[in-house]
């Protein structure tokens, strides 16, 4: 199997899992179910005696967050087409591969599908529901199905916490909790740091959104101990075509999505074309994991969650 395909497949299914944030330690433990926490926000300021560090008026918070899970909410359902590219450099030099993506989720992403295609031939095909994972991978020989608890791991990923839920965080496209520190840096973003549920490695998530727009720029999936695990950085974004919900609720979103692992094998570049929900991206069959099975026909199936072990 060349080096591109070992590339390819795990970081598209990496791109699998959201979950974004560090919170201190202190509001882990002393915050109570539901609360909100602002933490000390310092700008810079000039004062006519000395340049000191002020206190800014206070953000608010909970406005913050009913501002993200508004957006959120209008992304229950979700479609999109596009271009991914891939650069790293090894031994041999540096490279560039690119693969045409299709991604779709539905119920919240509960459903995913993700489909990676390069001059019509199937690279890879990956969804879940929401108890578990599935990645097809028809290039391999002999071609294989591997199946795996939604928060589990997969194998052999650049991103060693991936998962469904990690593609989602990642993209912004996950509701934070209530339990949200927030920090301002500068006079033009501000941070945003909480905890998700352990999945993998991955246990924290991070922030960066500006304020003119309020919509998350950067994210960083942290470890236990606030290490960076992986990162994505949205940009362009656009007003996903969702004509099922009034102009007011309909969803802003990246068009532009840089993802970088911390193991620094390769950087994607992904470029959406019109993000909306498209009622012929959405249909039931992506979604089926036995329809799928019967179209790819895998000639081994790797279950994680009965023990069998990689050959």
């Amino acid at each position: 199997m060349s080096r591109v395909y070992q590339l390819i497949l795990p970081v598209f299914l990496s791109i699998f899992m959201s979950v974004f944030i560090f919170t201190a330690s202190a509001c882990a433990t002393a915050q109570k179910p539901g609360e909100v926490t602002l933490a000390p926000t310092l700008v810079a300021e000039k004062n006519s005696s000395a340049d000191a560090k002020v206190v800014a008026p206070a953000l608010d918070m909970a406005a913050i967050v009913s501002q993200q899970n508004h957006r959120v909410a209008g992304l229950k359902i979700f479609a999109t087409r596009g271009s991914a590219e891939l650069r790293w450099h090894d031994e041999n030099g540096d490279h560039f591969e690119q693969a045409q993506v299709d991604l779709a989720w539905r119920n919240g992403g509960d459903d995913i599908s993700l489909r990676a295609d390069k001059m019509g031939e199937r690279l890879a095909w990956a969804g879940a529901n929401a108890k578990q994972w599935w990645l097809f991978e028809p290039k391999r020989e002999p071609s294989r199905l591997w199946l795996g608890a939604r928060d589990r791991p997969v194998p052999d990923s650049l991103l060693p916490f991936a998962g469904p839920d990690a593609l989602l965080e990642l993209l912004a496209a996950l509701p934070w909790p209530n339990t949200v520190a927030i920090m301002q840096e500068s006079p033009d973003n501000f941070t945003a740091e909480f905890v998700r549920s352990p999945r993998g490695k991955w246990v924290k998530t991070r922030v960066e959104v500006p304020k003119n727009s309020g919509i998350p720029s950067h994210i960083w999936l942290l470890d236990a101990n606030g290490n960076v695990l992986a990162e994505s950085e949205l940009s362009l974004p656009v007003m996903a075509v969702m004509n099922h919900l009034p102009m007011a609720d309909r969803p802003m979103v990246a068009s532009k999505i840089t993802l970088k692992s911390v193991s620094n094998v390769g950087v994607w570049q992904i470029f959406w074309d019109e993000p909306g929900a498209r009622e012929d991206r959405l249909k039931d069959r992506l979604f089926d994991l036995e329809v799928i099975r019967g179209v790819m026909r895998p000639a081994e199936v790797i279950d994680l969650e009965k023990g069998q072990p990689k050959r």
